[in-house]
């Protein structure tokens, strides 16, 4: 069995540091933090370093300035045309800060240093600002089977003033003993055995990726670094993580291009069982780096479309994502809409019912109405992006009224907002 730990660490290169240097620079961090500190919370941030006029509530609604670099308004499923992920079958964890307070730190995380929940402009939801020199880790998840999936969303936001970006590593740990507060993670964080990719952004398409794993006090796998030249058109917008482990297999994609397809990056005996992240320290100062992590979603098992739908005649999925409240697809449900499509086209004579479903929140007429715009909107893009044809389908949607787990908690929810593929 495999659990999973994801830790992001955000690390700079200190080589080129002299001691001295060093030295300052921790100074001028503390009086930094001390300065913010005293400050106090209640102002709106933007992360290109302005600090705007004070707000008259709590709420940290943080301005990300969207760099030009284009890209910015292609089509929905454009970027992510072979993009052949696809979620696993049954959510196990969901993080979208949605029930922590803007401004404080989640309740069910813990850290070393500090970090806040914050609100992004232009951006629906909430988000974890993660602050450097600290480490952070979530409650740990149950344990996973051999083949499991991750996704988030990010944002990052630098002002580019000439040093070296930092560093971001993420990472699937190992099990610690006695851990479970995340206290003695947090207390030496490099000590225990992990899968880590780290990525290193850049301008100009010079960002890096790598993928190591670490196993029994020993290096068990190195990739050596990797280009990543699409990153930096990305800066000051989301965008989509997946990862997909198959027993000793591992998968990555960033906005839907598969970065490593590696069969032998974890050892057999690996196991993993919580989501964490670290910042390191840089040279810049607190309001000019923007690290922002949401919408985690932890799920197990294999998505058998074609069983469940040609044999059984019914599909059911979480992986068809909408932006919040809407009826708009995100371009990462692409994977899951392919996987459909295919089988569809592949049996021309089945004909399915495609039926949503929310969760709870909000109210019951309008929760209906959104269920059926959303089982519209999977089958016109069938239609238009996968050249379904749409006499075969039909659409409906049934709002809230049947659960198929409790809404009282985020992963009930999550489970809840789902579409249903039924064979007629």
């Amino acid at each position: 069995m495999k659990k999973i730990l994801f830790c992001m660490l955000i690390a700079i290169p200190f080589q080129g540091f002299s001691q001295g240097a060093l030295n300052k620079f921790k100074q001028k961090v503390k009086d930094r933090l001390e300065q913010r500190t005293n400050e106090g919370m209640d102002k709106e941030i933007d992360v290109a370093g302005k600090n705007r006029n004070p707000v008259d509530t709590p709420d940290v609604n943080v301005t990300v300035e969207e760099k030009q670099r284009g890209a910015k308004d292609a089509p929905a499923f454009e970027s992510y045309s072979r993009y052949d992920f696809l979620p696993g079958a049954q959510l196990v964890y969901t993080e979208d800060f949605s029930q922590d307070i803007v401004g404080e730190f989640p309740l069910l995380w813990s850290t070393n240093n500090r970090g806040e929940v914050v609100t992004i402009k232009s951006q629906p939801g909430k988000w974890l600002r993660m602050f450097q020199g600290g480490h952070f880790i979530a409650p740990e998840v149950k344990k996973l089977p051999d083949n499991f999936t991750v996704e988030f969303d990010m944002v990052l936001n630098f002002a580019e003033e000439g040093y070296v970006y930092p560093s971001i590593l993420f990472k699937l740990l190992e099990p610690i003993e006695q851990g479970k507060d995340g206290r003695k993670y947090l207390a030496d964080p490099n000590a225990f055995a992990n899968t880590g990719i780290t990525i290193a952004p850049a301008e100009g398409g010079n960002s890096t990726i790598n993928l190591s794993t670490d196993h029994n006090g020993e290096n068990y796998f190195n990739s050596g670094q990797k280009n990543l030249k699409k990153l930096d058109a990305n800066y000051g917008t989301p965008f989509h993580v997946a990862m997909w482990v198959q027993k000793t297999r591992l998968r990555l994609w960033i906005n839907g291009e598969k970065i490593y397809d590696v069969p032998q990056a974890i050892p057999a005996t690996g196991s993993y069982n919580r989501l964490a992240l670290e910042v390191a320290n840089s040279y810049y100062d607190e309001e000019k780096v923007g690290v922002y992590i949401s919408n985690i979603r932890v799920a197990e098992g294999a998505a058998d479309a074609r069983h469940k739908l040609l044999t059984e005649g019914k599909w059911v999925t979480n992986g068809i994502l909408f932006d919040s409240g809407s009826d708009h697809l995100k371009p990462e449900s692409a994977g899951v809409l392919r996987e459909i499509a295919g089988i569809l086209n592949e049996n021309p004579t089945v004909k399915v019912n495609i039926v949503g479903h929310t969760d709870n929140e909000g109210a019951d007429v309008a929760n209906k109405e959104l269920s059926k715009r959303r089982a519209a909107a999977v089958k016109q893009a069938l239609i238009h992006d996968f050249q379904v044809e749409g006499s075969r389908m039909q659409s409906d949607g049934m709002g809230e009224a049947l659960p198929v787990a409790d809404n009282l908690t985020k992963e009930g929810r999550a489970k809840n907002r789902r579409v249903e593929f039924i064979k007629l």
